[in-house]
């Protein structure tokens, strides 16, 4: 299976360890599962493989969080990295509506409406509902 790659060669400790989590985060939002970072060995680094410890360091940090586990690829040069699944849409969806309000006769809902709000009441699906009963009840009707 082909996951998204990104190729850190190059860049300083710093900006790789900022451009992994901002571009782990944007694929997670993306809904993608696995990823893989390439950081290079750091065979052409003087003295130890920054980028390499940078990443590896950053993964340790977001375990838990945005990364579940990661595993090295590349003979050493890049990490397969699982990430979590996105946090629920905090948004709540709407409620479908009521049945009776869906059946109702638009004039009986248009009261409904306007009663509530010459109460001062703004309607809600589920106010106009009860108001529709009450108004039914008051005529006699049978709302069911």
């Amino acid at each position: 299976m082909v996951h998204p790659v990104l190729d850190l060669h190059g860049m300083t400790g710093d900006e790789a360890r900022r451009r992994a989590e901002q571009w782990m985060r944007d694929r997670q939002a993306e809904r993608v599962r696995t990823v893989v970072v390439v950081t290079g060995r750091g065979l052409h680094s003087q003295g130890i493989p920054v980028v390499k410890n940078e990443i590896e360091h950053l993964l340790a940090l977001l375990k838990g969080t945005l990364v579940v586990r990661w595993e090295t690829v590349g003979f050493g040069g890049g990490y397969q990295i699982e990430l979590r699944r996105p946090p629920p849409d905090p948004s709540p969806r709407p409620a479908p509506e009521p049945r009776l309000l869906r059946e109702a006769d638009p004039a009986l809902r248009r009261r409904a409406e306007e009663a509530l709000w010459e109460l001062g009441i703004a309607p809600t699906p589920a106010l106009i509902e009860v108001e529709i009963r009450r108004i039914q009840a008051e005529e006699g009707v049978d709302g069911d």
